[in-house]
């Protein structure tokens, strides 16, 4: 494979490099996604248990938006610190209690039965408004100071060697002709 591409019959197919430079790019829209959405209000987690199966499997990434909380609706998927333990979760909302303050009654698609506890409004993250399978283990990676370095830096490093292959494989034809120019030199001369 040269530098170019691919040749094929006469002609050079150039998408290998066309299809690295696309995963160059989404490798790097997908750091900038991540590095950016908590500042747009969004919010990217990974479906670590299977109370939410079938609508979100484990290792799936959902994307939580910021909403009001008078904008939840009964069926909406929201992800909320649970008033427990303080961890977040994200299941649907199955009744929304409208008395002294607002607050919420969840239950995970998979579960018989709702949550033993009430949702305050106040614990509310966000409405999952996206959801990608298996994808919430790459972003969960991505987050830590490793994953985030290598997001950023495989890139490069692809780059930097695709471009030394090039120049070797420039060199070696230069050495090639240089070399065959010397033997037609010799064989005139001789």
């Amino acid at each position: 494979m040269t530098a170019a591409g691919l040749r094929r019959k006469g002609k050079t197919v150039r998408w290998p490099k066309y299809l690295g430079i696309a995963l160059m790019a989404a490798v790097m829209l997908l750091a900038m996604f991540l590095l950016f959405a908590p500042r747009l209000g969004w919010q990217i987690d990974a479906v670590e248990s299977g109370s939410m199966s079938p609508a979100l499997q484990v290792g799936s990434a959902v994307v939580t938006r910021e909403v009001a909380p008078s904008d939840v609706k009964v069926d909406d998927i929201i992800t909320y610190r649970s008033p427990w333990n303080g961890q977040l979760t994200t299941h649907r909302v199955v009744g929304i209690e409208e008395g002294q303050s607002l607050a919420f009654q969840t239950k995970g698609d998979a579960n018989e039965d709702p949550d033993p506890y009430v949702v305050p409004a106040a614990n509310l993250e966000g409405r999952v408004v996206l959801t990608q399978p298996w994808l919430g283990s790459v972003a969960d990676f991505v987050k830590t100071p490793l994953g985030f370095g290598l997001m950023l830096g495989l890139p490069g490093l692809a780059i930097i060697f695709l471009e030394w292959r090039g120049m070797m494989s420039q060199l070696s034809k230069e050495e090639k002709r240089s070399k065959a120019g010397v033997k037609a030199d010799g064989q005139a001369g001789g």
